[in-house]
């Protein structure tokens, strides 16, 4: 959100392989050595958790497949494999800030879906059906088995927020996340106390009541009610009560609380965030963001600058950083600002081709706005020949027949 903005797996509370043995029946040498057991997969969801945080996807590959082997009848390993493949394929594709969806623009579809990694794909689905399967296994053995209730919704919330955020596929998300959330509220039922499980409850809450008037009516006739106040009440009860999601639902709570123009509060988080995963430059690139939209420019830009001068995220991340640089200059009207730095993005070798298009979709429109009509429709026409990205192709069509104008706050 996203920064895992579209949605978040949290780590559940663990009954661990520990759990699998008869702790009537096992004898002294068969209990330390469970105890061990649930301690190093403890240790491994922790280890890989930091390293998911910190886009070390290949370290937290590593340390989930550990998981995996040491209790390959639990669905904890399967599930993280799942959710570290799928924000590898976010991050490589620079869908990991909360900016790309607050804009409508996302959420236009001129497709069923978007094309995906096939191969990626197959290992993505592979892998939630081995989580599915494992924790089906559970529940024949005790169908009030929390932890695997938790997990299988996990599994489908998660395959959920792959269609929305990788292949834009919405309608095939709506009935995974209605099953996730559904036993989410199982889990809750049982345990009032397994408060992870309000992560995916607030986050659906929230998006029900934010649709637009048309789909909500539809929702309210189908039975789904929602209320953007509860959902962030759930949400925030995650961070302060949560076992292992807290985190997660910070995440989250960085773009519910942009959508409900309270920048101040997504900027506390973020800073909590960054101090605890200094690696993540996407942390930064979200607070200088903030800043902006919070009337602190110049300190926006510092922030911004200070990300481009480490080597480590110039070598790897130059397109992101300007590019977000650009949208937070042209929210504020910054037009020649923000055509300074999508310059910069379409200049960048190594600058990923949805950026690029859509670094010149917005160069077009900050042209427009600043009169500048003819290199504008040369923005417009470059847009047309590169892939379509998020509806640009319709837009750039649009604007060469009308020009751009910005909307006035």
């Amino acid at each position: 959100m996203a920064l895992l903005v579209s949605a978040a797996v949290g780590a559940a509370p663990l009954v661990t392989p520990a759990a699998a043995l008869d702790q009537q029946t096992a004898s002294a040498t068969e209990k330390p050595a469970a105890a061990d057991a649930a301690a190093e997969f403890e240790r491994l969801r922790i280890d890989g958790n930091d390293a998911v945080y910190s886009l070390d996807y290949k370290t937290a590959r590593e340390i989930f497949n550990r998981m995996t082997r040491l209790a390959p009848e639990h669905p904890a390993g399967y599930v993280y494999l799942a959710n570290n493949l799928w924000l590898e394929t976010l991050n490589a594709s620079r869908r990991l800030t909360t900016s790309v969806y607050t804009g409508g623009s996302f959420y236009a579809q001129e497709a069923n879906e978007d094309k995906a990694d096939q191969k990626r794909e197959r290992e993505f689905n592979e892998l939630i059906r081995k989580a599915i399967d494992a924790g089906r296994a559970r529940l024949v053995k005790n169908p009030k088995d929390v932890e695997a209730m938790y997990y299988q919704a996990s599994a489908l919330g998660l395959r959920a927020a792959y269609s929305t955020s990788v292949k834009r596929s919405f309608r095939r998300a709506i009935g995974d996340a209605n099953d996730s959330v559904k036993i989410q509220r199982q889990v809750i039922k049982l345990d009032p106390e397994y408060i992870d499980a309000y992560l995916s409850i607030g986050l659906y809450e929230f998006v029900i009541d934010s649709l637009p008037l048309g789909w909500k009516f539809l929702a309210r006739l189908a039975g789904l009610k929602g209320s953007k106040k509860k959902g962030i009440e759930h949400l925030e009860l995650v961070t302060q009560r949560g076992k292992y999601a807290a985190d997660d639902a910070r995440v989250v709570l960085i773009g519910l609380y942009s959508k409900q123009n309270q920048p101040e509060k997504s900027v506390e988080l973020i800073t909590q965030l960054a101090t605890r995963y200094p690696r993540n430059y996407l942390f930064g690139v979200e607070r200088a963001g903030m800043l902006y939209r919070l009337g602190r420019a110049e300190e926006g830009a510092r922030v911004f600058g200070d990300l481009l001068k480490d080597e480590r995220i110039a070598q790897s991340a130059t397109d992101v950083v300007r590019f977000q640089w650009g949208e937070a200059l042209s929210e504020k009207a910054d037009h020649t600002g923000a055509i300074e730095q999508y310059d910069a993005v379409k200049r960048w070798p190594k600058s990923e081709p949805e950026l690029v298009s859509l670094a010149h979709l917005h160069t077009g429109e900050a042209l427009d706005a600043l009169g500048k009509r003819e290199q504008a429709l040369v923005e417009y026409q470059a847009v047309l020949k590169r892939e379509n990205v998020f509806g640009s192709h319709k837009l750039a069509a649009q604007y060469l027949k009308k020009a751009y104008a910005p909307t006035k706050s």
